[in-house]
């Protein structure tokens, strides 16, 4: 995985996918460590209920599949290493684990691969509208165009791995959404989680560090307002909440908590307690980066760390 948008569409595909069956990440590929983003195997025909939340994501896991997406839109030879990727899984599946079934592979490009639909002779995917195509059937392989999807509620979620005037306009549509709405509940955590990750220093930052802050400050705007409502509407007081960098730490604690939640399962009420009264940004951000890679006791002991001092 390449980029922070690849990432984003990556852990979206994850906690979209988990709550109807198994999900795993960064699958090897023998023989030479190539790797799957997101492998899925629904649980049976009860997935279906929670598949359909996801709209065109979810029909894309009602059999189990492989997920592979590209920000910058792959040319013909990373196309065609995916297709050899997926040969060589579904081989490694059919030995080590004979009755699992065996994936579809979805390569998801927010561009047009001009190179690999005509190069490979993918053709459009019947009943499935424009933006999808099947390649040979041997290949097991299927590729989605997000750039031409059409815009409609269905395809919110595959349009936010788009880039470009498409990731602006499915953001703009996700803002636009009920705040219960399950692609808010899905999306929108996971899109502010990345974003605190940014470097704050500009000069650490990358093109597409820069492309993603300005594609989800209204993404921000919006979470941080939708906390002052519901504290409002609680008699809270607002107290600091009312500026702009407190209302990103509340922010980050609850992506805190919840990555804390998804790795190693309910965190410890001192370790809630300390969060929950952390108001300092740097010190939640490099909680987070560890959070990312670390143990469960490495991260306990850099919050509980923090509390002793």
């Amino acid at each position: 995985m390449h980029g922070r948008f690849d990432q984003f569409a990556k852990l979206m595909a994850r906690a979209g996918f988990t709550p109807a069956g198994a999900v795993r990440t960064d699958e090897e590929v023998s023989p030479d460590a190539r790797r799957v983003d997101i492998w899925f195997t629904p649980r049976g025909p009860e997935a279906e209920r929670e598949l359909a939340r996801l709209g065109l994501l979810g029909r894309i896991g009602i059999t189990a599949c492989t997920l592979e997406p590209f920000h910058c839109t792959p040319s013909g030879i990373e196309v065609m290493d995916c297709v050899c990727k997926q040969h060589l899984f579904r081989g490694q599946l059919r030995q080590r684990e004979p009755s699992t079934p065996l994936p579809v592979q979805w390569i998801v490009s927010s561009g047009r691969p001009e190179t690999a639909l005509t190069g490979l002779r993918f053709e459009s995917l019947a009943g499935w509208g424009p933006g999808l195509y099947d390649a040979p059937p041997l290949t097991h392989t299927r590729l989605v165009v997000v750039a031409e999807l059409p815009e409609t509620r269905d395809t919110l979620l595959a349009r936010l791995m788009g880039a470009g005037r498409v990731l602006a306009q499915a953001i703009a549509e996700l803002r636009e959404l009920p705040d219960d709405a399950p692609e808010r509940t899905l999306a929108l955590p996971i899109l502010l989680r990345l974003r605190l990750e940014v470097p704050a220093e500009p000069t650490q930052r990358t093109e597409d560090d820069e492309e993603f802050l300005m594609s989800t400050q209204d993404i921000v705007e919006t979470f941080i307002q939708h906390h002052r409502s519901e504290a409002l509407r609680e008699g809270r007081d607002e107290g600091l909440r009312e500026g702009r960098d407190e209302g990103l730490c509340e922010g980050l604690r609850e992506a805190l908590l919840d990555l804390y939640a998804e790795r190693f399962g309910a965190p410890p009420a001192d370790v809630v307690a300390v969060v929950a009264r952390t108001r300092d940004r740097e010190i939640l951000r490099s909680w987070h980066k560890r959070l990312v890679t670390a143990s469960a006791e490495e991260v306990l002991a850099a919050i509980r760390g923090q509390a002793a001092h």
